[in-house]
């Protein structure tokens, strides 16, 4: 009997929300297949999908004769998926050996039909056996993840973005540690972010966009594909350039990052990041899902520790500031997913931003500053925040963050989501912000879109600091290819230009 795993026409909704649409795919028995597709675009739905954490509203999973859409999570394990996660989450006071054998309860003769020893000399773990889970770095968190998954002995192995957060060395090994796993037979499904392990690793990608399949091919295919290039870089268009307001760059930075190293947990997602960022000035800030653009946000404003370098607003040193103490020092947030309070009134939403000290008449004329940059909010002040339209509230998040009156506005992936008309109003929003004096740092997906509004640009890639410079340098699209789809240098060859 076969033992491709084929996926028809799936959907699945979130209340109003399509997160996959008429989804089809089969993965041949010993393939090895990637999914990659920009933030939001289902791919982990997808695995969750075939898994059973998710039980799809249209369409079927098949493995080999089995309906793993009709089953709960652990007889799709049985059935033979195994999937391993982006962050390890192990009994951390077991050990390594122990956390192995936890997993292989899971099927009823996977000990036997595939030793606990073979997994863990498979996995390179095996000196490291008796080791308690919580003592292990990053990249053997890593592969305890991955050998737990083995332990169940699957028929198709999933993994979901294993090598997020690795670098040089710790990369070639994953890299490696997944060929290896391949070379045994087993059929593998990658959602992946790194294009390096794409390129290495997988023979055919599917790549999803909100859901839908715009494109499948080989990854040289898809490197080149006019749709995939559109979706993580913009359409490339012809587009006004915004007016933009001059800088001083004699003056002290609002904002200054020296050797920055941020992450989560033991993963490290920004490594030695150093940028400045003037008064007045609109610095956009672009790189690959998973290069540490949203780490960056955090770092700065105080919500992910930095482990190393300086962080200094306004001339104050903020690196292991609250992030009340750097709001007050005039740097507000707009963070990705808008997150307004949806029983919430429009205009008791963009209270809630103003600082808690105003008086009631100060508050009532910063709610007037907002609203002339956005009228809609003005016009739909009573109503509910949850009634809105994916771009009101995104209008609505960012007048909330303007309510603090900044010096600095961050703002992270705006844009996603939303339509051309709603992008145009936002930016031109922007545009008026900035030209009031405020400096804005702009994380974006929509990279053509964002370039017209920056005065300077630079480039994350897989958390180092790989261009930084005028942003019309990034026009042409060549250092985006670096980034975006593959021939990034190296930290150490990274550019700059003055």
């Amino acid at each position: 009997m076969s033992t491709d795993l084929q996926i028809s026409g799936v959907h699945k909704r979130f209340g109003g929300v399509q997160a996959l649409k008429n989804v089809d795919l089969t993965v041949r028995s010993g393939e090895a297949v990637a999914v990659i597709g920009p933030n939001g675009a289902g791919k982990s739905t997808l695995l969750k999908a075939i898994s059973g954490i998710h039980r799809p509203d249209q369409g079927t999973i098949v493995l080999g004769g089995t309906r793993l859409d009709r089953l709960p999570p652990h007889r799709v394990t049985r059935a033979g998926v195994a999937l391993a996660h982006q962050m390890p989450r192990p009994f951390s006071r077991l050990t390594v050996l122990e956390n192995v054998r936890v997993a292989a309860m899971s099927q009823p003769r996977a000990a036997a039909d595939l030793p606990i020893d073979e997994v863990l000399d498979l996995c390179d773990l095996t000196a490291k056996s008796a080791r308690p889970a919580g003592s292990l770095n990053v990249l053997d968190l890593k592969r305890l993840e991955v050998a737990r998954a083995l332990a169940t002995n699957p028929t198709v192995l999933m993994l979901d973005e294993v090598a997020a957060g690795l670098v040089g060395r710790q990369l070639d090994e994953a890299i490696a540690l997944i060929r290896r796993i391949h070379q045994t037979g087993r059929t593998l499904l990658l959602v992946e972010h790194i294009e390096r392990v794409v390129r290495e690793v997988v023979s055919r990608v599917l790549v999803l966009n909100w859901g839908e399949t715009i494109a499948e091919g080989t990854p040289e295919e898809i490197a080149q594909d006019p749709k995939v290039r559109e979706v993580y870089l913009g359409d490339g268009r012809t587009l006004t350039r915004a007016p933009r307001p001059p800088v001083r760059s004699d003056a002290t930075p609002l904002l200054s990052i020296r050797g920055v190293q941020a992450g989560y947990g033991g993963m490290t997602a920004l490594h030695d990041v150093s940028l400045d960022v003037a008064d007045g000035e609109v610095l956009a800030v672009l790189g690959a899902n998973g290069a540490g653009k949203s780490t960056l946000c955090g770092a700065i404003m105080g919500a992910v520790r930095v482990q190393a370098g300086t962080v200094h607003v306004a001339g104050h040193d903020v690196t292991r500031a609250a992030a009340h103490q750097r709001s007050g020092l005039g740097v507000a947030y707009c963070p990705e997913g808008r997150r307004v309070f949806a029983a919430l009134t429009v205009r008791e939403n963009l209270v809630l931003g103003a600082p808690l000290r105003l008086a009631s008449k100060a508050v009532s004329q910063r709610l007037d500053e907002v609203c002339d940059i956005f009228p809609m909010l003005r016009d739909r002040s009573t109503q509910p925040a949850g009634t809105l339209s994916g771009g009101q509230q995104q209008m609505l998040a960012v007048g909330r963050a303007l309510m603090a009156k900044p010096r600095l506005l961050i703002c992270d992936e705006i844009s996603l989501g939303l339509s051309p008309t709603a992008i145009d109003t936002l930016y031109q929003a922007l545009s008026d912000v900035n030209q009031r004096g405020v400096a804005i740092l702009l994380v974006e997906q929509n990279v053509y879109r964002c370039l017209t509004l920056a005065h300077r640009a630079c480039v994350l890639s897989r958390g180092h600091l790989s261009y930084s410079g005028p942003a019309d340098a990034l026009l042409d699209g060549t250092r985006l290819d670096e980034a975006y789809f593959g021939t990034d240098p190296s930290p150490q060859q990274a550019r700059s230009n003055p």
